[in-house]
């Protein structure tokens, strides 16, 4: 009976004791899926455009080889898609809005798509691999960027001529109006004038990063002729914390915007007081958008993203009233397509 007893004892001591327990940590906030506006797409993407007048947005999916023209006014939905051919890797508008310039990193072809149609109106050949961005100079004339090739090329659209530029492949943006090219390279951000026929390098150059870069968007912003740069370490050891801005003019350091991870890409508001910066890194409650004064370089909001962004996956419209940005929604990856398991959908905020 002592021997009973002797295991009875120390079992309700073990059962009270265990039933006693309160747990006092507090819940984790969890937003829904239905918390946000999402477009639903589920497909990988590589450049995303919007027009001037903010209500047609153009999506290149890299995974299935479409365009996609997304109708913004009310609820979002897919206007209109097209087949433009082997992984579409950057797109630009040009000037008029009409058409756009399509990269194509499967095949060594340009492809000019009418926005109003929908059609392919040329597809032009370039002796260029792997392109990975592409912009226009003019309505008639646009640069390539290749990952491969040292050395970017001009073509024409009307008539097909390619000619070799003395330009370093990277990313690319461009100050129209004075007809600048700026070109973010794995060290530092190049600047070239174009002459109506070809580059000449300007003897401005950017500071050296310090490291091997990788550049995730590079945009140029007219209002206080600043050039924008999101750019991750490939070194692993030493992340990248910040994104930088440099002055247009002479190419000096103009300061830094504290993200605390990489920056994937940037918009700027039409007056250039407000930056939008996606952010590579999720914080204890998610990923956010962060909003910065451009004065103080301050951060002033931060918006919420349904899931992890995307490099080049960021647009404000012309109005500034809502974000765009191509989202990762964690466990959407509902997809039995090889090499698709990193699925964007399309996320409008109100700002």
């Amino acid at each position: 009976m002592r021997q009973v007893f002797s295991l009875i004892i120390p079992s309700l001591i073990l059962f009270f004791s265990c039933s006693l327990y309160v747990d006092e940590d507090k819940p984790q906030i969890f937003f829904e899926y239905t918390d946000f506006e999402v477009l639903e797409l589920g497909s990988s993407f590589s450049d995303i455009l919007i027009n001037k007048d903010g209500n047609l947005i153009f999506l290149a999916d890299y995974s299935n080889n479409k365009v996609l023209k997304i109708k913004s006014e009310n609820s979002m939905k897919i206007e209109d898609q097209i087949i433009i051919g082997s992984h579409p890797s950057a797109m630009d508008l040009n000037s008029q809005g009409s058409e756009i310039a399509i990269a194509l990193e499967g095949e060594s072809k340009i492809k000019i798509l009418n926005v109003e149609s929908f059609t392919v109106v040329n597809s032009l050949p370039i002796p260029l691999m792997n392109v990975n961005d592409l912009i226009f100079i003019n309505d008639s004339t646009i640069i390539v960027s290749s990952n491969t090739d040292p050395s970017c090329i001009s073509l024409n659209i009307n008539d097909g001529t390619v000619k070799s530029q003395s330009v370093l492949n990277g990313e690319l943006a461009i100050d129209r109006d004075n007809d600048i090219l700026y070109v973010a390279t794995t060290s530092s951000i190049k600047k070239y004038n174009w002459d109506g026929n070809g580059f000449a390098q300007d003897q401005n150059i950017s500071d050296p990063y310090g490291f091997i870069g990788s550049i995730n968007h590079c945009m140029y912003e007219p209002i206080s002729n600043s050039i924008f740069l999101c750019i991750s370490n490939k070194d692993e050891d030493s992340g990248v914390q910040h994104v930088y801005s440099y002055n247009a003019s002479n190419m000096t350091f103009a300061g830094k915007y504290l993200t605390k991870s990489a920056g994937l890409a940037t918009s700027v508001s039409k007056d250039g007081n407000r930056i939008f910066i996606a952010p590579q890194d999720a914080d204890e409650i998610g990923v956010f958008i962060i909003e910065f004064d451009h004065e103080t370089k301050l951060e002033k909001k931060y918006y919420l993203s349904a899931g992890n962004l995307t490099k080049r996956g960021l647009i404000l419209d012309t109005d500034s009233d809502y974000l765009y940005a191509l989202v990762h929604i964690p466990g959407d990856d509902n997809s039995f397509e090889p090499y698709n398991n990193h699925l964007f959908d399309l996320q409008r905020i109100k700002i």
